[in-house]
């Protein structure tokens, strides 16, 4: 089996050792030395005109790869450091953020659930995980995970935690959020990862604008 090497937790700012995903041993990682990841640049485009309707999309650029995806209302694009995209509310009490996890080897298709629910937990020490499922984005399927994470002073926010395999690396999408926002925020997520497009190997991204005929 293969090593694939995950990156350091972004959101708390700290180094953790990196996770496996096809089960050896791989080095360990900080959020200053994420290997094989190039740097993240994001920026918002507002896409309107005769036949579309109005829609605010964030495009990403890491390395030769490009990505894409609307940005739900109430959300606001920010970039937390080269290696992660935050789409968060105006109080912040809801963020998705979207990463690279690290590089997918050429003959592998899936992600194991298990060492990914493992990943999880390494990642948000005291976790509960409440139920798994699988996701789509980009036209890939991956494990992803709802759970009780530790918040601050006590507190327990709500998260979802998604793995994608896709041509050029894992991907790692998170929603974390205060319970009683939850609900909608799971729908603001669903969107992201339900329009997220991915670069060919050409390096082309294609966009379907929104027709206002929907």
């Amino acid at each position: 089996m293969r090593v694939i090497r995950t990156i350091a937790k972004a959101l708390a700012f700290q180094t953790f050792s990196a996770a496996v995903l096809w089960g050896a041993p791989a080095p360990e990682l900080s959020i200053d030395a994420q290997t094989n990841m190039p740097p993240i640049a994001a920026e918002l485009r507002h896409e309107e005109g005769p036949g579309l309707m109005p829609a605010d999309r964030a495009y990403v650029v890491a390395g030769t790869n490009k990505f894409a995806f609307l940005i739900p209302a109430g959300l606001k694009l920010e970039t937390w450091n080269q290696h992660l995209v935050a789409l968060v509310t105006r109080d912040y009490s809801c963020q998705i953020t979207f990463r690279l996890a690290g590089p997918l080897p050429a003959d592998a298709s899936e992600l194991s659930a298990e060492v990914c629910r493992a990943r999880l937990l390494e990642e948000f020490p005291g976790a509960r995980i409440l139920k798994s499922f699988s996701a789509i984005a980009d036209s890939h399927r991956g494990p992803a995970y709802e759970a009780d994470l530790p918040g601050s002073a006590g507190s327990w926010r709500r998260g979802l935690i998604a793995y994608i395999p896709s041509r050029t690396a894992v991907l790692e999408f998170c929603l974390n959020c205060v319970p009683e926002k939850f609900e909608a925020a799971r729908q603001q997520m669903s969107t992201v990862m339900l329009t997220f497009r991915s670069s060919d190997e050409n390096g082309q991204l294609h966009i379907s604008p929104l027709s206002d005929k929907l």
